[in-house]
């Protein structure tokens, strides 16, 4: 019975100690990549930085227990951030009272809309999606995340994302009054990372540019008076709470809800799917879906935002020597250990080099090569770029909706022909 329902927990129980070397090795070092991510991800979805070490607590515990993936490291990520920012930010002031309120309940229907869909047999449906969509709407996404860390990245004052025209004329009719310590400051981040990334680990760049920049301010903060800081942390754990959600706001909601609920199960099982196989484990796609919505429902409990599994963070757990989901927990520890003790450590980290890390990681999201201009899959090439021009010149949830739609049209189109 436990085996079938928690399959996590059943792993854990039939722990074996020869797997403790490589679990505490992975899940150390996945929470050192995960801590700078988790605030630079909170501050994409329009919330403070604590929200997003928040969302990397419990509801990465709840998805470990009841998830058979070994190695998937749930908890925030940009394109779920993006997509929450997009649509309550039309309805809200980003950080305002509402607005957490709103981004609590986006959680809260993401997490039931996956429960549901965990019991109805939508498997063949989601296969009919082409990753041209997925690869069209990702690349697009990840553009536009680049162009909302702007801001913080040069120390300009722009009004909130609405349209990517908008935006690009706006920065560069002010980019003569970029400021030029924080540029510095993001400039230097972005630099260094990129050095990191070429010569050393990733995993290991983010750390040591929130450390040098935090140093360099807390040591000269008379000199970059302009430069925007993250400041004041709370320490400690979040409270559990739940409050009704407002009819209207669920109505309004549910698009984007449905859209978070699809996109964020669809990258989360295509990285753990991957590392099955690898090992040549069985993964459950209802067990998965399940799992990730119970994820979602605990992180709206302790006032998060929606989460998913990460692709960056799940291969260097992998990559680093994890053998069971025993590292998770290792991971939850440290990021629990740095909420009590180290959140002051955080106060003079300037927000330019945060911008700094989104710009990296994200980067490597835009991928216009393996659809783009391809006559083996001319279909693949038409649906990643309509999916990718309507996300980016559009809507986000509109390009994802349109390409996912096109692409089960089509793919129903060619079972009509090929049954003919």
């Amino acid at each position: 019975m436990i085996a079938k329902l928690l399959p996590g927990l059943h792993r854990l129980i039939h722990y074996q100690r020869s797997y403790l070397a490589g679990d505490l090795n992975s899940g150390i070092i996945v929470a050192i990549l995960f801590i700078p991510q988790c605030m630079a991800y909170a501050i994409i979805a329009g919330v403070p930085p604590i929200i997003g070490l928040y969302g990397a607590t419990l509801p990465l515990i709840i998805y470990t227990l009841f998830s058979s993936s070994k190695y998937l490291s749930v908890g925030p990520v940009s394109i779920v951030s993006l997509m929450v920012y997009s649509k309550i930010s039309t309805i809200a002031e980003p950080e305002s009272p509402q607005y957490l309120e709103l981004i609590i309940t986006v959680g809260l229907m993401v997490g039931s809309i996956q429960l549901i869909l965990s019991f109805i047999k939508v498997g063949p449906l989601i296969n009919r999606i082409s990753p041209a969509v997925l690869n069209g709407f990702t690349s697009a996404a990840a553009i536009i995340i680049i162009l909302n860390q702007l801001e913080s990245f040069m120390g300009l004052e722009l009004s909130p994302y609405q349209h990517i025209v908008d935006y690009l004329h706006e920065i560069l009719s002010k980019f003569m009054q970029i400021d030029v310590y924080t540029f510095g400051i993001g400039l230097g981040s972005f630099l260094l990372l990129m050095v990191m990334k070429r010569y050393v680990l990733l995993s290991i760049g983010p750390p040591i540019v929130i450390l040098l920049s935090t140093l360099l301010i807390y040591f000269f903060h008379q000199y970059f008076i302009s430069v925007e800081i993250v400041g004041y942390i709370p320490k400690g754990l979040p409270s559990i709470s739940f409050s009704t959600p407002d009819f209207y706001y669920l109505r309004v909601l549910f698009p984007v809800s449905v859209g978070i609920a699809f996109i964020s199960f669809l990258e989360s099982y295509a990285i753990a799917k991957t590392l099955a196989e690898k090992d040549k484990d069985k993964l459950n796609p209802r067990q998965e879906l399940m799992s990730l919505g119970l994820a979602n429902l605990s992180s709206s409990f302790i006032g998060s935002i929606p989460v998913a599994g990460a692709i960056s963070r799940t291969a260097l757990n992998y990559k680093s020597g994890a053998k069971s989901n025993f590292s998770s927990f290792i991971t939850v520890f440290f990021i629990i250990t740095t909420l009590f003790l180290f959140t002051p450590l955080f106060y003079y980290l300037p927000k330019a080099s945060l911008a700094a890390i989104i710009i990296v990681a994200v980067s490597g999201l835009v991928d216009l090569k393996p659809f783009l201009l391809n006559s083996k899959t001319p279909i693949g090439s038409i649906l990643f770029i309509i999916t990718f021009l309507t996300t980016l010149f559009i809507d986000v949830l509109t390009g994802l909706i349109f390409g996912s739609l096109l692409s089960i049209l089509f793919s129903f189109n060619k079972l009509v022909i090929y049954w003919k």
